[in-house]
């Protein structure tokens, strides 16, 4: 007998909320920026969603509306420890005040919007570490599949490289920030067995962000970019699963 309460409809009732205040915080009047979670997406997407700002007409459905939620709330409960570790760490430190004077304060900065003017692009940073060095943490979340391709014995390449460009559009900001950026990294959850590993991006990708938003604003400058596979769409299997499908109505489409 199936239950009398349709916890689905529930969920996916508050998952919308959550997402429109998320939109409303983040977005709001700010539209016509690029968002820097979109690097190394293809430049139709970009396009539809920063030039022409138009309402997806292929929404997320339910089911991936809760697995993106997943992911948020591992998001938030690490950098709730983060802020956690900041709280002891002060603590401890003031309970040392000899030490304080002769010893760097470590700090670890959550969430924080950033901007880059002549880009035209904003977005939010989910760790950075300050101390002797500076360093610059995105939090994933991945299947047992995708977590064992990047981890297992048997690794295997991955032509995609949205997760690095998006880290070194950060990394670009975070170094004008803090005048450094001596490290950056991907931290994966393994959603399935609740695993963590970590990989090393190269600061070589920030110079590569940089130039990736340089094109597509130069681009966007013209107008709609025409198909041009590598770049719109980056690969062909991109176009099943984008949120502005039936507006784009790509050739050879396949729908989800």
């Amino acid at each position: 007998m199936k239950s009398p309460i349709n916890f689905e409809e529930i969920y996916e009732s508050y998952i919308d909320s959550e997402n429109e205040l998320n939109r409303q915080e983040r977005y709001d009047g700010k539209e016509s920026f690029y968002r820097a979670s979109s690097s190394g997406f293809c430049s139709r997407k970009i396009y539809y969603e920063s030039v022409e700002q138009i309402e997806p007409t292929n929404p997320v459905e339910p089911k991936g509306k809760r697995i993106m939620r997943l992911g948020t709330v591992v998001h938030e409960d690490l950098q709730n420890a983060l802020v956690y570790y900041n709280n002891i760490n002060n603590k401890e430190l003031l309970n040392k005040e000899k030490i304080i004077k002769n010893k760097q304060k470590e700090k670890f900065h959550i969430e924080k919007n950033i901007e880059i003017k002549e880009l035209n692009v904003r977005g939010h940073y989910d760790c950075v570490f300050e101390g002797d060095n500076v360093y610059l943490f995105d939090f994933k979340t991945i299947a047992n599949w995708s977590y064992s391709k990047k981890f297992g014995h048997k690794k295997e390449f991955d032509p995609s490289i949205h997760q690095e460009l998006q880290l070194g559009t950060y990394g670009y900001a975070v170094k004008e920030e803090f005048g450094r950026l001596d490290g950056m990294y991907l931290v994966y959850y393994n959603k399935d067995n609740s695993m963590m590993n970590s990989a090393s991006i190269p600061l070589g990708y920030t110079n590569r962000a940089y130039n990736f938003w340089y094109n597509v604003r130069e681009e966007h400058k013209k107008g709609l970019p025409p198909f041009q596979q590598g770049v719109s769409p980056v690969q062909s299997w991109n176009c099943s699963y984008c949120p502005y499908l039936d507006h784009c109505n790509p050739p050879n489409r396949k729908r989800r």
